[in-house]
């Protein structure tokens, strides 16, 4: 039994035909699923050792949803320069939203490297669409609003809207958690920006939804619908 095998066969034992159900319609994956809940996923993935990942990525037969995102779970443990040379052979078989979110909070940059990977991650990205796109605005959001990245990010959620509902959806996360850990960039940003209608408003309903932000910014926020 090879790698493959072997984590295909603990799927199997972790698989809940009932969970099956409500995952499938969460995710809206065209893959087949086994029903694997995440942190049994989680745990299937880190079973894995180091020295065997690269089997495990040669023998991947993306033959269910579940694989698929062991998959990219497994690149990102090889850090963030082996991630990011490999990701289009993982972005290519990602068929939801699941297998972008996550993947991305496993992916390790380094300080080092933080300001190279803001600029890859900026490359091109207003000519990606799909699931390609959703990827670089989650790695935004995940990593890089901070006090210096904040504005610029902001103002290119402007040239993305319109791509689509999962990266309509992707953008008002974003500036919802922007909204979080930058506050007087978000609030500047939500009275004055080129956002349309559907991803604006969504972006003030997530921000109205977090218990991290006060009562009365809620209550402005509605004044800012569009």
């Amino acid at each position: 039994m090879n790698i493959y095998e072997r984590v295909i066969s603990d799927l199997r034992l972790k698989s809940d035909s009932q969970y099956k159900i409500f995952n499938d319609k969460i995710t809206k994956s065209q893959t087949e699923s086994l029903g694997v809940r995440m942190p049994d996923v989680k745990k299937i993935a880190k079973s894995v050792d180091k020295a065997e990942i690269g089997n495990y990525l040669a023998e991947c037969k993306f033959a269910y949803y579940e694989d698929t995102l062991i998959y990219g779970l497994l690149l990102a443990r090889l850090g963030a320069d082996e991630f990011w040379k490999r990701k289009d052979e993982y972005l290519c078989r990602c068929d939801s939203w699941a297998h972008i979110d996550n993947v991305v909070p496993e992916i390790k940059i380094g300080k080092a490297d933080k300001e190279k990977f803001y600029e890859l991650n900026k490359g091109g990205i207003e000519n990606l669409d799909g699931f390609f796109l959703r990827f670089r605005i989650v790695m935004f959001m995940r990593f890089y609003i901070d006090e210096a990245h904040t504005d610029e990010i902001l103002r290119l959620m402007d040239k993305l809207d319109g791509k689509g509902y999962y990266n309509d959806m992707a953008i008002a996360w974003l500036v919802s958690v922007a909204f979080v850990k930058q506050r007087e960039k978000t609030l500047a940003y939500l009275k004055s920006n080129n956002l349309g209608e559907f991803t604006h408003n969504k972006a003030i309903s997530k921000i109205h939804d977090s218990f991290r932000v006060s009562d009365s910014d809620k209550n402005y926020l509605k004044t800012l619908r569009k």
